[in-house]
Parts: structure tokens; sequence; C-alpha cells
């Protein structure tokens, strides 16, 4: 076959493997994306403006707008590394991984099109609770490209990471596990609703080394350009951070046992 023939049928394979997911996380909009609008919501109702007004300003900025930026990551994190987690996890369950492993596939384009999905997924969450927050908040985007540039990559980096959990999983619990335990009390103690620069010692310290505080702080001073950590670091780690985690998630595809037993 010639290379524009190949490039073809893998374009129809990965464009087939992403409308697939979208069309599944859409038809369940309501458990999948209406739960991060409602926690949105709540919390800059709630926090941002009743006890945003005692609070008054952090970083120079309204105490909603400074806690918007990590809740539209909180959005985009734990969409992305859900979807593709149960996605993966749901193709082993009902055994139709073994149509995409006889197809000819290589394994990275396995790999691109579960992530897509989870990006897609990540990325509509994150702009619906910005758009909804927009009501409580004065904010004036500062640096648009970082801005799109680390949530992009954000949403990368966890859907692949959700790859890997939905390849080790053994219960639809084991897909949630993470993201409920680990990944959402890291981005809550990550900066999401206070400076870490305001801890004392040791838990500033400790505080720094939550890779999500990177994220969040990033995020912020893209959207609101203030931040103490600069978006130029974010990104860089991040861009990183995918590189090593989409090979380990190739890597595990097109060798583990699990998905061929």
């Amino acid at each position: 076959m010639s290379p524009l023939h190949n490039a073809a049928l893998y374009w129809y394979a990965w464009r087939g493997l992403v409308v697939k997911q979208v069309r599944r996380f859409l038809r369940g909009w309501v458990q999948n994306l209406l739960p991060s609008l409602v926690t949105a919501v709540l919390f800059l109702a709630v926090l941002g403006h009743l006890v945003g007004r005692e609070i008054g300003t952090l970083g120079g900025v309204p105490y909603a707008d400074f806690i918007l930026p990590g809740l539209v990551m909180l959005a985009v994190v734990t969409n992305a590394y859900g979807n593709s987690s149960l996605a993966l996890f749901g193709a082993r369950l009902q055994r139709h991984i073994e149509e995409i492993l006889v197809a000819p596939m290589p394994a990275w384009l396995v790999v691109a099109g579960f992530a897509t999905a989870g990006v897609l997924r990540g990325l509509l969450a994150g702009a619906l609770v910005l758009a909804v927050a927009l009501p409580f908040s004065d904010l004036q985007l500062h640096h648009a490209g970082a801005v799109l540039g680390i949530a992009l990559l954000t949403a990368v980096l966890f859907s692949l990471a959700g790859l890997i959990n939905g390849l080790y999983a053994r219960s639809f619990d084991h897909t949630s596990v993470i993201s409920t335990f680990v990944l959402t009390p890291l981005i809550y103690l990550g900066g999401l609703f206070y400076p870490v620069e305001r801890l004392a010692a040791p838990w500033q310290g400790i505080a720094q080394l939550n890779p999500l505080y990177y994220v969040i702080e990033g995020f912020r001073h893209g959207l609101l350009g203030v931040s103490a950590v600069a978006w130029t670091t974010t990104f860089a780690v991040l861009a990183a951070a995918c590189v090593l985690v989409a090979g380990g998630a190739w890597y595990l595809l097109a060798h583990s046992r699990r998905l061929r037993s």
C-alpha cells in the first residue's frame, strides 16, 4: 500500500475511535459534564461571593477570580482522566477491545484515538465551567495562547494517564479511585482556594512538591496575569510530562498482556 493510502486508513480508524467515544460521553452528558458545572457554580457562589466578600482580594484580584483557574483545571483534569480510563476499561469489559487489537492499527493510533476523546471531553468541561463562571467574575484574559496551551497539554497529560489506569483497572471502582482520592485532593491542596506562598514552613515547601500546584498557578498566570509560577514554566513541564506519559501508554498498550487475556 502507498503511504497516502495508509494515511487515509489511519485517519478513518482514528476518527472512528474518537467519534465513538465522543458520542458516548455526550449521550450521558448529565453524569459526565453536569457535575463539573454544578461544583464550579457552588464554589463560586458560596466561596467566591459570600466568603469572598470577607476575604476581599488575593494576589490583587477578587477572590472569585482567584479560585476560577483552579476550578477550570479541576474540570479539565477529572474529565480528561475519567473519560479515557472508563473508555478503555469499558472496551476491555465488553470485549470489543479485541476488535481493535485485531484491526490493522498500530498501538500509537489506538492511544491517539482514546486520548483525543478524553482531551475533547476535558476541554469541553473546562470551557463550560469558564462560561458559567463569567457572571460571577470580572475576568480579563491576559495570555490567550498560554491559557489554551496549558489547558490542552493538561488534558492530553491526564487523558493519557487515564488510559494507563483503564489498562490496569479490575473494576469500575478502580477507574474512579485515582480521580477521587488522588487528583481531586491534589488540586484542592495545590493552591485552588489559597496562595501556597502564604503557608508557613514546612507546609509551603510540601505544597510546592504537588505537581498540580504548577498546573493551577501557570493557568492562573495565563488567565489573570498574576501568579507565583510563570505560565512558561508550567508549559515546559507539561510538554515534557506528556511525552513521557505518551511513551508509557504506547508501550503498555503495545505489550501488555491484560488486553490480550
